[in-house]
């Protein structure tokens, strides 16, 4: 099963990313399990709130690249409007909803994290985006969620310089909100999730609600660029050196 569900005695749904031998890729069915996940958790009144975790000790490899092949425009779109249809669910949950990061958090896994609004890394967590180094522009809302946290300039050469973040450090940035010790982000997570869950919900609702609106401007922003993309010759270039363990040679086109 590529997303787990566990629901605790306190009410906390604690979904896990599992497909711990390739570090949790976030391909089309892994998405559509977790927003099939979301959806009922969010009309269900057992659960209280929901962390969101890797399984394997990371959180995730980001985008399958094996499932990034050419295809046509309109398939592409299809599959980023299912992209924009969970990240907008997530960035306006209507339940307190907290990422629990271990290990390695890189490129869609980093936006999936970011597209929850609280964020809990264990001290050996990782970040990375990634995104270019493969040809492609940020996406699962990262555009804008990474901004919010961070500032436009910092978050610019965050997204292009690709360089990994620790956990110290991205907590010191605003990534992450809380730090945990190695094995207890999850935990951490669950903790802050309760604590959020016993205020007034409707006001939640509408601050996050008023954050969304910039990160619905980026995923409709990605919707229209990112399926040009990757039918490039750069993004097939990227592919094709990732798998290969060299360094890319783009040509812009």
């Amino acid at each position: 099963m590529n997303v787990s569900r566990v629901l605790r005695a306190d009410g906390v749904l604690v979904l896990t990313l599992d497909e711990p031998e390739r570090r949790n890729p976030l391909g089309l069915a892994v998405r559509q399990a977790l927003a099939a996940h979301l959806a009922e958790a969010e009309a269900d009144d057992a659960v209280h709130a929901v962390v969101l975790t890797g399984a394997g000790g990371h959180f995730s490899a980001g985008g399958d690249i094996r499932d990034q092949t050419e295809r046509s425009i309109a398939a592409h779109r299809a599959r980023m409007g299912q992209i924009r249809e969970l990240i907008g669910r997530m960035v306006r949950y209507a339940k307190p909803l907290v990422a629990a990061v271990e290990g390695w958090a890189v490129g869609g896994g980093f936006a999936l994290a970011l597209a929850c609004p609280t964020v809990v890394a264990a001290r050996d967590a990782r970040f990375v985006a990634g995104f270019t180094k493969i040809g492609l522009i940020p996406d699962m809302g990262l555009l804008a969620t990474l901004p919010a946290r961070v500032g436009p300039g910092t978050a610019r050469r965050i997204l292009l310089g690709n360089a990994p973040l620790e956990a110290e450090q991205a907590h010191g940035l605003g990534i992450v909100d809380s730090v945990a010790d190695p094995g207890g982000a999850v935990e951490t997570a669950a903790a802050l999730a309760l604590e959020e869950a016993s205020g007034a919900p409707l006001p939640r609702q509408f601050v996050l609600s008023y954050f969304a609106s910039v990160v619905d401007a980026a995923l409709d922003y990605e919707h229209g660029v990112q399926p040009i993309l990757l039918n490039s010759a750069d993004a097939a270039e990227g592919r094709a050196a990732f798998f290969e363990k060299r360094p890319a040679r783009f040509k812009g086109r």
